[in-house]
C-alpha cells in the first residue's frame, strides 16, 4: 500500500511539473472578455476586422451596390441573409459562404455584394495581425421607400 502511495505521488508530481512548464511556455496568457491578460496585466484588446471607413461606410456600400432581384421583389420575398467569410492578414476576403439563407436569389445577391467589397482592415489578436472569420448580415426589404439595411456585426453573438 505504501508503494502505491509513493507511485501515485511521483506521477502527480510529474504531471504537475509538465503542466507548469506548459504554462511557462504560454507566458501565462489568458483570453478573458476580449482582452489578453499576461500575469494579471491587460496587454491588448482583440480588434475585429472592419470595413474601410467603419460600419456607416459598410452600410452605404451595400445600399449603393444592392440590386434587389425583381422576381423576389415581385413575390414579396424579404429577410436577412448572413454571409460569412475570412479576412486575411492582408485584408483580402476569402472563403465566402451563406450562414443564414432566405431565398436562393437573395442569397446570390448578398454573396455578390460581399464578394465585391474592397479589402478590409485586418483583425488583431494579442497585438498581432491575424486571419479572422467575419459575418455580415444583409437585410432585404421589399418596400421601395426604405433602403436596404445592414445590421452591425456583433462578434459576441453569432446567432443572427
Amino acid at each position: 500500500m505504501k508503494i502505491k502511495r509513493q507511485l501515485l505521488f511521483v506521477l502527480l508530481l510529474l504531471f504537475s511539473s509538465a503542466y507548469a512548464v506548459n504554462l511557462e511556455n504560454t507566458v501565462n496568457q489568458q483570453f478573458i472578455d476580449n482582452r489578453y491578460y499576461v500575469e494579471d496585466a491587460v496587454t491588448s484588446y482583440e480588434i475585429m476586422p472592419r470595413f474601410p471607413g467603419g460600419d456607416k461606410a459598410l452600410s452605404d456600400f451595400i445600399k449603393r451596390n444592392m440590386r434587389y432581384p425583381k422576381s423576389a421583389k415581385k413575390k414579396g420575398i424579404e429577410g436577412r441573409v448572413v454571409v460569412t467569410f475570412y479576412v486575411e492578414t492582408d485584408g483580402r476576403l476569402t472563403n465566402f459562404s451563406i450562414a443564414k439563407s432566405v431565398n436562393s436569389q437573395l442569397d446570390k445577391e448578398a454573396l455578390r455584394i460581399v464578394k465585391k467589397m474592397p479589402k478590409w482592415e485586418p483583425g488583431q489578436l494579442g497585438g498581432r495581425i491575424v486571419r479572422m472569420s467575419c459575418a455580415v448580415p444583409v437585410l432585404f426589404r421589399c418596400k421601395s421607400s426604405h433602403a436596404p439595411l445592414v445590421l452591425r456585426p456583433d462578434s459576441t453573438n453569432r446567432n443572427w
